[in-house]
């Protein structure tokens, strides 16, 4: 995953911007600056499913919760 600067995203990179996706209010600053790559996987998750995303220091599984908020195995 390529975030907006056109570099890898690290592990603890992805890490905050789940926290943010999760937490976060679409169309504020904060939501704006994730990675677009990220929030169309997201976004296409269903509950209960599983995908990966590979960052620059490994690989990384993304759930999506009963809650509907995105879990990730780091």
């Amino acid at each position: 995953m390529i975030d907006q600067n056109g570099k890898p995203v690290t592990k603890a990179a992805l890490k905050t911007y789940l926290a943010t996706y999760n937490g976060g209010v679409r169309g504020s600053k904060e939501f704006g600056a994730l990675p677009r790559a990220l929030v169309i996987v997201c976004d296409n998750l269903a509950v209960g499913k599983t995908t990966y995303v590979k960052c620059s220091d490994g690989q990384v599984q993304l759930t999506r919760k009963a809650d509907k908020s995105i879990g990730a195995s780091i």
